[in-house]
């Protein structure tokens, strides 16, 4: 049993499956498929960085360009953005789960697990993985308003990553419009 190819089109970006002798696999664009032969094509690329997509000049300022046939080329998807895992940062929303209740909040900020002050991930405003979530206590409600007190301030709580995740928030009709009323995409089981 084969496996099938999938077609290649104009503006995919594909890695070299065997590279020439002395030289290392390229990685590039479909700029041109020639119609040269009719079962394996001679496709022309223009060069690319393997890890940023972006097109690679020669000393002149031109873009490197290289032909190969299409059996010597593969769909190619940087493991970066295969694998990019998302993160608390500041103003996201989450998810914070307290034995059979749900918070849902705004993250405004970090704090240190142990003496409950401002960490190093405050300043660098990344989440290292273990500092607790300073958050802003929000309704799921369509409008995500802040959860306020009696004195008219909003509702702070901390929240602890291993217990929370990221939500994310929909801006958009059922048309794909934009809208004023934003709300969260909760999955049915959360409620």
């Amino acid at each position: 049993m084969t496996k099938k190819k999938r077609e290649l089109e104009i503006g995919d970006n594909v890695k070299e499956v065997k590279a020439k002798r002395g030289t290392k696999k390229r990685f590039g664009e479909i700029l041109l498929i020639l119609e040269d032969n009719v079962g394996d094509p001679t496709i022309e690329c223009a060069e690319v960085d393997p890890k940023e997509l972006t097109l690679i000049e020669d000393a002149f300022g031109n873009i490197k360009k290289f032909k190969t046939s299409r059996s010597n080329l593969k769909h190619y998807t940087p493991r970066k953005n295969l694998f990019k895992k998302e993160t608390f940062a500041v103003g996201k929303y989450i998810s914070y789960k307290i034995g059979s209740t749900t918070k849902y909040g705004r993250i405004i900020g970090y704090l240190n697990q142990e003496e409950g002050l401002y960490p190093h991930s405050y300043d660098e405003g990344e989440h290292n993985g273990k500092d607790l979530l300073e958050c802003v206590e929000i309704n799921p409600k369509p409008g995500l308003h802040r959860v306020t007190d009696a004195d008219g301030e909003p509702k702070k709580f901390v929240a602890n990553p291993n217990k929370s995740k990221l939500v994310k928030v929909i801006d958009k009709d059922a048309n794909g419009n934009p809208t004023t009323k934003m709300y969260l995409d909760i999955p049915e089981n959360n409620q």
